[in-house]
């Protein structure tokens, strides 16, 4: 090879290996990554919210790292107690770690709530300050149903375990593994429970002592167990209601009220299906929720009367889109009540999928029907568990998204 062709290759490839590497530089730092004409993909604000999906197969669900609309992200600069837009704060963090089961203390002076990480269970004091219940560790409960009026609790265990727990005497029971879903009589004298045999005759609702002594079926369940919604009335009248009443017309739903000595009761007839039922302080209403075609399946919030002859006379509804459950009750006639800021089409039917969506603060009077909407707009958090206080100047709550606690001073 000449000297000549040496050169000349030398500098063909000095070229090409300039190129390359003005292109790899364009490639990886310099070139956009999506083209002017070109544009982003986009997902339905249904579907990122926990909506129903518009089309397609699949489960709803909500993408962990999306936020619905209006709550605000923690670098956002809002924190528990801070004033948004001048206005003066309400909302305080009582309990900076996760809590369930937030119930009423039977003084009705506080709460009382259960921690999952710690396994403890811990009471909310009238001046807004956490002690403990007791130093016993409960780790993997699955569900809490507290005494109504002493320091009692039934703990269910992942593997079917129960267990009743006097924190006061610090005392232990263990009940039978095929009982489940309990509540207490209002004096905490009994407890009800579904009694779950491995053969559908074998399945009845019960009536027992909170030792597991002196158990009585009440009701047979059959296949119906899970159409038996547990829900022992302030008045000691009824101890569960049953889906399982007569077709009715137009999307309506009978369902059944079941006392402790067989009454037969007047059934109660709701306007749609997905029932969930909240007691008032003293039994004698029922505020509930269901959903239904004329409200695109979103929950609706409805009162009518709940003893004798009174079940489901003067039904009225609220005008309000939430569920019985975000309700506390104030008093025989004011309600406390956590409404979705935004709700999709069918949100009744799953009702799991919009935990996250943040709620606003209502007044709900029933002598008058007015709701009026109280939030301060540093209320950003979505309400579980409420609990108004005796002397109703606060609402105690759970944030659903993080399971911190929190306490809203109410005006």
């Amino acid at each position: 090879m000449t000297e000549k062709t040496k050169k000349i290759l030398f500098i063909a490839g000095f070229v090409v290996l300039s190129v390359a590497i003005g292109f790899a530089l364009y490639y990886f730092f310099f070139r956009p990554l999506i083209s002017p004409t070109e544009e982003a993909p986009t997902v339905p604000a249904d579907q990122i919210y926990g909506g129903l999906p518009t089309a397609g197969e699949g489960v709803p669900g909500a993408p962990t790292e999306v936020l619905p609309p209006g709550l605000l992200p923690p670098t956002a600069g809002i924190t528990p107690g801070e004033a948004l837009e001048g206005e003066p704060s309400r909302v305080t963090l009582l309990y900076d770690a996760v809590s369930q089961a937030v119930t009423p203390s039977p003084d009705g002076q506080g709460a009382r709530f259960y921690d999952p990480d710690d396994g403890r269970f811990y009471r909310v004091n009238p001046d807004g300050s956490i002690t403990r219940l007791g130093d016993k560790q409960f780790f993997n409960v699955e569900n809490v149903s507290w005494g109504q009026k002493t320091d009692k609790a039934v703990l269910e265990f992942p593997d079917g375990s129960n267990v009743l727990y006097d924190f006061t005497a610090k005392r232990q029971t263990t009940l039978p593994k095929h009982w489940e879903e309990f509540a207490f009589s209002p004096d905490d004298e009994q407890i009800v429970a579904k009694s779950i045999g491995i053969d559908p005759s074998n399945r009845f609702l019960i009536v027992t002592s909170p030792d597991g002594n002196e158990a009585r079926a009440i009701e047979p369940l059959g296949q119906n167990a899970n159409k038996t919604i547990v829900e022992w009335s302030p008045n000691n009248q009824v101890i569960a209601f049953a889906l399982t009443g007569k077709p009715q017309p137009d999307g309506a739903q009978e369902v059944l009220l079941i006392g402790e000595n067989r009454e037969n009761f007047k059934s109660l007839i709701v306007p749609g299906r997905g029932f969930q039922p909240n007691w008032s302080p003293t039994g004698k209403q029922i505020l509930y929720s269901v959903y239904h075609e004329r409200d695109e399946f979103r929950p609706s919030l409805w009162v009518s009367g709940g003893v004798g002859d009174q079940i489901g006379e003067d039904r009225r509804g609220l005008n309000l889109k939430t569920w019985a459950d975000k309700c506390a009750w104030v008093d025989e006639n004011d309600l406390i009540c956590g409404v979705p800021q935004s709700l999709e089409i069918g949100a009744g039917l799953a009702p799991q999928n919009f935990t996250n969506v943040p709620d606003d603060v209502y007044r709900v009077n029933l002598r008058t029907g007015v709701s009026t909407k109280i939030n301060t707009p540093d209320q950003i958090y979505p309400i579980s568990n409420p609990v108004v206080s005796a002397d109703k100047s606060k609402l105690i709550f759970s944030d659903a998204s993080t399971g911190r606690l929190y306490e809203y001073d109410l005006p």
